[in-house]
């Protein structure tokens, strides 16, 4: 499948590098800069009919293309982000910075994605936002979680087939998908991955540090075991803690030393120890802009009471569909670059 892919002159979208890096996570779907200038002369966009207002020479273009997404700022009349009538999707960023903080490449990958999804018919649209792919949107203000979470819930996946037709293009959309997650969640410009993935690898060692309330031990046992045998170099304290050293110096040294850090909350609550570490984490991580992930216990509360400095970020949720969700947290732990 070849898509094209066109911003106009209202976005500062730099096309040609977005398609080289969307082209080295993609194994089946190939991305294209489109070369005709894509311009808007209307103030709102109106589907179908702006589509057959668009200069000839895009036209022509898009004839050539399986799919093709052009990206502007100029409103769609009914306050969508896009509107498929043709294989030509017109994307709008129309007040994106109300909406989100993120950048405007993450946002046009994720819709990217979204369009796939819907080529292949992945999975039915969720009227309510609930952080999965195919949320309509409605409320447009869930992109923000969307783009953070970036999943298509196992409702929406277990509707296609192991032997899928589509298979591979649907791994290449989770492929998107986890990108846009890795960028978002660490809030830098998916086109940064790269430099960001090199800063990550400079750190010595940990692909993992595993925070979390005492009480939560044995819960947290089991999940560490899960990561290493899946290939994941975590840092646990009843592993990595030398005896006869003082904890607190060791725990402050290792903080220059990890990629990632996840923090755990169970039935127990957050830990007070656990809140001077996630504090450490954030100040250092926030600086290097790397990813600090809340993880819900599966035996945590209907309602969980996060800190303040956590509520921003999007955790992930193992209280619903264990394997599906600790499956994910590892591949996206995995993506990061590290050595593990």
């Amino acid at each position: 499948m070849e898509v094209g892919l066109y911003a106009d002159n209202t976005l500062p979208l730099a096309i040609d590098r977005l398609c080289e890096s969307v082209n080295s996570i993609c194994k089946t779907v190939r991305f294209v800069p489109g070369k005709a200038p894509f311009r808007l002369t209307s103030t709102a966009i109106v589907s179908p009919s702006t589509d057959s207002t668009l200069p000839p020479l895009v036209l022509e273009e898009l004839a050539g293309f399986d799919l093709a997404c052009l990206a502007t700022s100029v409103p769609y009349d009914n306050n969508h982000f896009f509107d498929s009538a043709s294989h030509g999707t017109i994307v709008s960023f129309a007040g994106w910075n109300a909406l989100t903080d993120l950048p405007v490449t993450n946002g046009f990958v994720y819709f990217i994605a979204s369009i796939l999804a819907h080529s292949v018919d992945l999975g039915t649209t969720h009227h309510e936002n609930t952080g999965c792919l195919n949320d309509f949107w409605w409320d447009k203000s869930g992109v923000d979680v969307g783009m953070r979470a970036a999943y298509i819930c196992s409702e929406c996946l277990e509707s296609r087939l192991l032997d899928d037709p589509d298979s591979e293009i649907i791994a290449d959309i989770q492929a998107l998908l986890d990108a846009v997650s890795q960028a978002s969640r660490a809030r830098i410009d998916l086109l940064e991955l790269g430099h960001a993935a090199t800063q990550s690898a400079d750190r010595n060692g940990f692909g993992v540090f595993l925070c979390h309330n005492s009480e939560d031990k044995d819960t947290v046992r089991t999940i560490n075991k899960e990561m290493t045998e899946a290939g994941v170099k975590t840092w646990f304290d009843e592993d990595q803690l030398p005896p006869g050293l003082p904890w607190q110096v060791e725990l402050e040294r290792q903080i220059e030393t990890v990629h990632n850090v996840c923090v755990f909350v169970g039935k127990s609550g957050f830990g007070p120890w656990q809140a001077n570490e996630t504090r450490a984490f954030l100040n250092e991580f926030d600086a290097e802009k790397l990813p600090i992930i809340p993880v819900l216990l599966p035996d945590a509360s209907t309602i969980p009471k996060l800190p303040i400095f956590l509520k921003q970020r999007t955790w992930i949720d193992l209280r619903d569909n264990y394997e599906a969700n600790i499956a994910r947290l590892i591949r996206f732990l995995k993506r990061e670059g590290s050595t593990f």
